[in-house]
């Protein structure tokens, strides 16, 4: 399948959380998110003639759609996950989240990974579509539909530097990142 193949599937209805928890194939493939206008403050995604009312926000690919989709992203945790940071980040202000270091990177407070789920199953909606080597048209599939939240293939947006801003305010949000012990 090609990339504009690909593309099409993926914009098509997307479902819920709760019929992708049991309906993603643990197969590899690539997955888009998808949010009414407005849900994510300062972010307009790209408009898809099949899916009436929402906004594509980000592509990825797995290597297990299931695990990816359901696992890492519904579920956390957000260390695991580009897109939770991402959303995270854009979702600060308005939500509150608190964040912490863990040994490696930055992530939010474990009340308010929960929280990030909540306001996931409530305001996001995901599409997939298997394929055996994601990788050979993730770039040109991006390039096609142009998802604000990728950074990756992507730096032609023109949220991409304000997305980049935000991750980084993200970041730097959790204070200077503490000495390691040996």
């Amino acid at each position: 399948m090609d990339a504009q193949a690909v593309a099409a599937e993926l914009c098509q209805t997307p479902a819920d959380v709760e019929r992708a928890g049991s309906e993603v194939p643990r197969t590899s493939g690539l997955y888009s998110w998808w949010a009414a206008p407005d849900a994510l403050p300062g972010v307009r995604g790209a408009e898809a003639p099949g899916v009436e009312g929402l906004e594509l926000l980000y592509v990825g690919l797995a290597r297990n759609l299931h695990r990816r989709v359901v696992r890492n992203h519904f579920r956390g945790p957000t260390g695991s996950s580009t897109f939770r940071r991402a959303l995270v980040a854009l979702l600060m202000s308005s939500e509150g989240y608190a964040t912490r270091w863990t040994s490696t990177r930055v992530v939010p407070i474990d009340a308010d990974e929960a929280r990030l789920s909540q306001w996931m199953r409530e305001h996001l909606r995901v599409t997939w579509v298997q394929h055996p080597e994601p990788r050979a048209v993730e770039a040109a599939v991006i390039a096609e539909l142009a998802p604000p939240l990728n950074q990756a293939h992507n730096s032609d947006h023109p949220l991409y530097s304000s997305i980049a801003s935000a991750r980084a305010a993200y970041r730097a949000s959790a204070g200077p990142r503490p000495p390691t012990t040996a």
